[in-house]
């Protein structure tokens, strides 16, 4: 323990004043001491060989203090190796670690300036350490990114632009960065990854990290209509026809809720053209049906739900936003019948079904007497405790309209004069629906 507590507080002067005091002519120097830096360097990478790390500590030590940094390679890749080990010794303190960290990034260091062959290896190996050793080192982290892709270019790995990407993310959230730094490092990393995807087209990777910066820029906060518009809008009118392009565009806008913006409208309208599949038609009802163009966007919903690429559980839902169209269009048996056809096709969406079925019999008005009057409100009470029952998230919502028609419910004295009793059974009929409810009352 002694003994690494002394090399700790002598390896900065060692690595750093050492190779100064030497000519630096020649691989190993010049004069008597460049012999006994071979020495040393064959004496220490004996024992790095059959694995005795801490055996190798003094030679190894003097090596560094006599040899020059272009002596070898090894002397630093092995260093790390060293460095490592002694911080996993027991005792080490945590000035003694941070001593030692200090050390381990100098390694690095070393090897990216005099080691150029192997530069690109040794920065992205520094980033993970200073991730692993120093996890607070994050703008550190950043800026050895930056420098790898100065270095690299088009032909950095995704991973890192990944990294890069996060740590932007993150820094915006906490107040470091702007939403224009977000997105420069975006439309930046995104730029790179479209050279290597041209190169690769069918590189996973490259596809995965693609979305992945994405849903960065998304949870980021960044991604408002604004900024998204401002990023994509020139790039659609430059590539209105490039089908990855306007798939993003609209995924992305989506995702946002910009789908009233003039180029959701564009991106999808094109993506149809190019692509149509159910989603896009989806995507073109959703933007009609904003702008209350109704027919239109029924057309297009119709187009989505009749799609043979449509999967059950959309198929259902899509039924359900085709119900409440239909309910805005005052067209009260075609949302009835479309809400039930979505039961049919997925049980996932019983709950939204039976709240749309309770919205439109507590929207219908028909009937001669007050207990007719009041009896749709039964009915859809039934629907909407059906709902609570069918998915617990619509809860909420089922119990406050429940306590909001609980208020039309006839007075018990008014049953009472129409022979009713609490509980007794009921049909209602109300133009073209029928329904046995029970009878309710307000106490």
């Amino acid at each position: 323990m002694k003994k690494t507590r002394i090399f700790w507080l002598t390896l900065w002067v060692l690595i750093l004043v050492g190779p100064s005091l030497m000519a630096q002519q020649g691989r190993y120097g010049t004069g008597p001491d460049s012999t006994e830096c071979k020495t040393r360097l064959s004496f220490y990478r004996e024992y790095v060989r059959s694995g005795d790390i801490l055996s190798a500590v003094p030679s190894w030590r003097i090596a560094m203090a006599l040899c020059p940094r272009t002596a070898n390679q090894l002397l630093y890749s092995d260093g790390q190796t060293i460095i490592r080990t002694l911080m996993q010794q027991p005792g080490v303190t945590p000035q003694e670690r941070a001593g030692l960290i200090d050390s381990l990034m100098l390694m690095y260091d070393i090897r990216i300036q005099h080691y150029p062959q192997n530069a690109v290896g040794a920065l992205i190996n520094k980033i993970k350490e200073l991730s692993n050793f120093r996890p607070d080192s994050q703008e550190e982290q950043l800026a050895e990114i930056e420098r790898l892709i100065n270095l690299t270019g088009n032909n950095t790995v995704p991973e890192m632009l990944g990294w890069y990407m996060s740590l932007i993310g993150n820094f915006y959230v906490e107040g470091k960065r702007t939403p224009d730094d977000v997105m420069d490092a975006y439309t930046r990393m995104v730029a790179i990854l479209d050279a290597q995807e041209e190169k690769s087209p069918e590189n996973e990777e490259i596809i995965n990290m693609r979305a992945m910066i994405e849903n960065y820029l998304i949870s980021s906060g960044v991604a408002t209509c604004e900024n998204l518009i401002g990023l994509f809008t020139p790039r659609f009118q430059a590539n209105p026809n490039d089908l990855e392009l306007v798939s993003k565009i609209a995924s992305m806008l989506t995702y946002a809720d910009c789908t009233t913006s003039d180029l959701y409208l564009q991106a999808v309208t094109s993506l149809n053209k190019l692509a149509p599949s159910s989603q896009t038609a989806y995507y073109l009802y959703r933007v009609h049906a904003s702008k209350n163009e109704f027919d239109l966007a029924m057309r297009y919903l119709q187009e989505a739900i009749n799609s043979p690429d449509i999967s059950a559980v959309d198929k259902g839902r899509w039924l359900v936003d085709q119900g409440i169209l239909f309910f805005k269009m005052n067209n009260s048996v075609r949302a009835m019948n479309a809400a039930r056809s979505a039961i049919d096709a997925s049980s996932t969406v019983r709950g939204k079904a039976f709240m749309l079925m309770a919205s439109i019999w507590a929207g219908q008005r028909c009937g001669e007497d007050d207990i007719e009057k009041r009896a749709p409100f039964w009915v859809a009470v039934d629907y909407l405790e059906r709902a609570k029952a069918a998915d617990p998230s619509c809860a909420a919502e089922a119990n406050r309209l429940i306590a909001q028609y609980r208020q039309y419910f006839p007075l018990q004295e008014e049953a009472f004069m129409y022979d009713l009793a609490e509980g007794s059974n009921y049909t209602v009929s109300c133009g073209n629906f029928r329904e046995t409810t029970t009878v309710r009352t307000r106490k």
